[in-house]
Parts: structure tokens; sequence; C-alpha cells
């Protein structure tokens, strides 16, 4: 019987299979296989190809692009090293190889769909949302079926700061794909950016009834039960989430560090305990320090709450760390472009009520002026609307005039008030509005702006006690860099009042001694009566997004004036 003739290319390809399989369960097996596979099959792209993710899984990504450019040369038959090479040069700030490399894919594999993807990706991971959100609009040209690419086109919407047309593009999907799972919790986080809390929990808890074991889906929710005032729903749907992944407990621990009852502070401090003998990675070593720190400081533990919150600031600091110069830049770019620009006041379109925007640093009171504020007749709240400061931000980067985009913004804030319902007066709490200040005098004319001031010490103290995931707040980390934006704040503030910008000033200080006078100098201020029902913000039921989500339910105090003195060695350059 004649013998079949061995074919190398197969053994090859059945190699490279093996050591993919392998991958998966054993990576440090899986790299010895693939450098003796690379010894004895030097030409096989399959090899070259699953090498590469090896050495990702290494954490050997300079390594890994050699062996996809390796694979492209000869001749790979799938886009897959194209697109890893693309997306690992993209991680590199090789952006223009990036897309070269992309190019040279889309020419021999005209209109694949995960080329184009690819695309999206790597404007993604340089952080050019713009460009990223065209990308995704000629993939669904290409393949305007495609649910990926819908999907994609709708978060990249809301990246750019149309999270109206986000949450349409969304809900579009949905109705053709009701049961996916990852368009639903995004189309839940939509919802509560947009101040519609119902919503948001609904289209929540229908994904956790389809996948109540996937871990993004048991976090989302845990968070929308949280915002709404649900802590014992949140605990436990944090609980849950412990025991399902390794890789979301020691956030969930961060967050049942606030919500937990009392009388679970002792159990928890152990479950902190035992995932701090464990965690290797800096980022869990930070969360559970902002953990231990919080339960610290809510059973009185003053010198465990200063050293554990010190600790998880400076490893956050380390993986987060804050462009002082950056920031500097933008704050003074906002207004140089404001005294560039010719003035210009809108009167249309009408809005369908009068804005409100209450500003200041953050943790300076925001959240408790906006709750005491929408329980008077007629005022409702949107919450922290992000859509100027993205507004400003996309015109900035473009160079484009900005007073040419003023009619579009006021046309999309109005939708933003429309979904609140009817009112005569919306409250708008994002703090970060205090930078912008001018434009809004130009967008808003009839608006009424409110700046909030708090004591610096107490407002350090609350910047860096609590952890925010907001790229924006990587200052609150490190007290150099608090210390830099609360200068940056006063200066932009003293530049706003000298450019003839008209806002109201007020204390917390005041408002919480004396909150009947402060509230009456508001409704003074923005044109409705004062209601005695303003003086009980715990009876406000409406949702929270922000770190306040537990303070603010309670009723007016005084527990948080001079608190610093408690911790005097928390941030001595502040202090002392």
């Amino acid at each position: 019987m004649k013998k079949t003739a061995h074919n190398p290319l197969d053994t090859a390809h059945a190699r490279a299979a093996a050591i993919y399989k392998l991958l998966s369960s054993n990576p440090t097996r899986a790299w010895k296989e693939a450098r003796s596979a690379l010894k004895t099959f030097p030409r096989s792209e399959r090899v070259q190809f699953v090498t590469g993710l090896v050495l990702i899984s290494q954490g050997k990504k300079p390594q890994a692009r050699v062996q996809f450019a390796n694979a492209i040369k000869l001749g790979t038959p799938t886009p897959d090293a194209y697109i890893n090479l693309a997306q690992l040069s993209a991680e590199t700030d090789k952006l223009d190889f990036a897309i070269d490399t992309l190019d040279r894919a889309q020419e021999r594999f005209p209109d694949n769909l995960q080329i184009l993807i690819a695309r999206v990706n790597v404007f993604r991971i340089v952080g050019d949302a713009p460009r990223a959100l065209e990308a995704t609009t000629a993939a669904l040209s290409a393949h305007p079926s495609s649910v990926e690419a819908l999907l994609l086109h709708g978060l990249l919407l809301s990246e750019n700061g149309r999270l109206l047309n986000a949450i349409t593009t969304l809900e579009n999907l949905l109705d053709d794909s009701p049961n996916h799972v990852v368009a639903l919790i995004n189309l839940g986080r939509f919802y509560a950016f947009t101040n519609q809390p119902s919503r948001g929990l609904e289209v929540t808890e229908r994904a956790y009834k389809l996948s109540p074991t996937m871990p993004s889906v048991v976090e989302n929710l845990a968070i929308r039960k949280r915002e709404n005032g649900d802590f014992l729903g949140a605990v436990s749907s944090f609980r849950e989430l412990i025991t399902l992944s390794p890789e979301f407990s020691c956030e969930a621990l961060r967050q049942l560090a606030d919500i937990a009852a009392e009388r679970e502070l002792i159990e928890l401090s152990k479950d902190i305990e035992l995932h701090e003998r464990k965690a290797r990675s800096p980022e869990n070593k930070a969360q559970l320090g902002f953990a231990r720190a919080a339960v610290a400081k809510r059973v009185g533990d003053a010198q465990g709450f200063t050293k554990a919150l010190k600790q998880a600031n400076r490893l956050t600091e380390k993986l987060r760390p804050y462009d002082a110069q950056s920031d500097s830049q933008l704050h003074v770019g906002i207004r140089k472009q404001y005294r560039a620009e010719s003035p210009a006041e809108l009167s249309h379109p009408d809005l369908p009520a009068v804005p409100i925007f209450v500003m200041g640093m953050p943790r300076s009171g925001t959240t408790l002026l906006e709750r005491m504020l929408t329980l008077a007749p007629n005022v409702v709240g949107l919450g922290e609307v992000a859509l100027i400061n993205r507004h400003m931000a996309r015109n900035l980067a473009a160079s484009t005039p900005i007073n040419n985009g003023l009619p579009d913004l006021r046309s999309e804030y109005a939708r933003f008030q429309n979904l609140a319902g009817y009112s005569n007066w919306t409250v708008d709490k994002m703090p970060a509005n205090y930078m912008h200040m001018g434009w809004i005098n130009r967008a808003f004319p009839e608006a009424k702006l409110i700046l909030l001031r708090r004591d610096v010490k107490d407002l350090a103290l609350s910047l860096f006690e609590n952890y925010f995931d907001d790229a924006g707040q990587n200052f609150s980390f490190d007290e150099t860099g608090i210390k830099h934006r609360m200068d940056l704040f006063d200066e932009t503030i003293a530049d706003w009042s000298s450019l003839g910008v008209k806002f109201l000033e007020l204390s917390y200080e005041d408002l919480v001694r004396n909150p009947k006078d402060s509230l009456r100098k508001v409704c003074d201020y923005c044109g409705f009566p004062f209601s005695s029902e303003m003086l009980k913000p715990e009876s406000n039921h409406s949702s929270i997004r922000t770190a306040s989500s537990v303070q603010a339910r309670r009723e007016v105090n005084q527990d948080s004036l001079a608190r610093w003195k408690n911790y005097p060695d928390m941030l001595p350059s502040i202090f002392h």
C-alpha cells in the first residue's frame, strides 16, 4: 500500500492550532511551544500569527508586532494579522503606521467588516472620537445591517457628545435585536446620563434577566440601583458580583464600603483584607485602599483612614497622572477663544424652560443645592449634563469658531430639557461648567448661573477621599494637583468676572448653616417663589449619579464643616 506524502504545511497549521488552544489554559506552556514551533516552521504564517497572540498574553507587545508583521509578509490568508498589528501600533502612538496597515488590509480584503471595525478601534485607542465616529459611519455604509457596527456607532455618538442620538441608535438596534445584552446595559447608562433613571433601571434589569451571570451586567445593575437610592438592592448586587468575578471584586468592595449597613462593616473589613492579600495589580490595590479608607472613616478610625487613603491615592496617581500643564492650557484657551470671537447672544430656538446652571469645584455642594431647588414647584433637575463641556472640547480641538456652533448647542440643550417633562425652570448641576460661564451667557442669555464655593480645606479633603473614574478628575489623587486645580478655579472665576459675566455666588457653609436665607436668595435671583419643601432634601427621591449618592439623601446638616481638622496630617501643604 502506497503511503500518503507528508504535508509540512498541514503539520504547521496543526501545531499552530494546538498552541492557540493551549493559550487559554496554560499561557506559559503555550509560549514554550510557540518558540519551538517558530524554529521548526519559520515560514508558517499561522505559527507567526499565533506566536504574536502568545506574546500579547506575555505582555510582550513590541515582539508581538514583529510576529504579526512577519505573518503579513508570509501571505496571511485572513485579516487578523493586519488588525492586530494596527491595534498594537495605535497603542504605542504609531497612528500613521496603524492606518497604513489597515489601508493595505482593505486593499487585500475589500469592505471586510472586521477591518472597518478595527479602524474604529484604532481611533478609539488614540482618543480620536470624531474620526472613530466617521469610521463607524463608513462601516455602516458598507454593512448597514451589522449589529456590531451599529452598536459602535451608538457608543461613538455618546463619546462625541451626541447622547440623544446615541440613545436613538441603540433603541433602533434593540428593535431588531431585543436581546442584545451589551446594547441594553449601554442604553441603561445613557438613560441614566440623561436623567431617565426609571428607564435606565428597566433596560438594565432586562439585560440581567438575559445574562444574570455576566459580570458587566451585574455591575451595571448594582450601579443603577445605587443611583436610584436602592442601597439594599445595590449591596445585594455588588455582593453577587464578588462571587461571579475576581476581576470586578475590588471595585465592588469599594462601592460596598460606602453603602453597606453599619452592622456589616466588620465582615466587610475582613473581605477587604482577604482580597488585599491576593491583590497583585496596582489598580486592584488602589480600589481596596479606597474601600479600607471608607470603612475606617465610618467606624471613626482617623489614623487608619489617613493611612489607607494616602496609599490608595498614591497608587492611583501613578496610574492616572494629572497633566497640570494641559489643564491650565484648557482653562486659559477657553477664555482666550471667548475674547477672540465677537460677542453674540442667541434667542432662537426657544427653550422650553429657563436653565439654571449650578457650578463650582467638584464636592462643593452642587448636588445638595440641586436637590433642594428641584423640590420647588415647576423646577426639575437635569443632573449633570456634559453637553456644554463636550461641545467646547470638540470645537477647541478642531480649531473651529465656537460661536458658529452655539445655535446647535442651544437646540440640543432644549432636547435635554424636553426629556424632563413640563417645567418652568431646569437645574443643570455640572460642576465643570464654571470653565464655560461666558459661553453659557452667549448661548443661553436667559440662563441663571449660580457658583458654589466651599472652604478650601474641607473641599480638598472631600476631593482626596473620593475615587473618581472620570479622567477629568485626575487632579484629585494628589495634593499638588488639588492645589493647582483650586488655583485654576479661582483664576477662572476672577477672569470671567472681569469679562462681565454675571452670576450669583453662594457658599456651601451658608447653605447648610442657614438654608432658608440662602435658598431665598437663590429663588429671588432665579425668579421663582421660595417653598418650605426645599428645606427637606431628604424627601427628594430622584436619582443621584455622583459620589454624593449617600450624603445628599440625608437632611441638611453641618457634619462636613471643618472636618479637615480631624485629619491634620492628610494634606499638610493645604491644611497648614
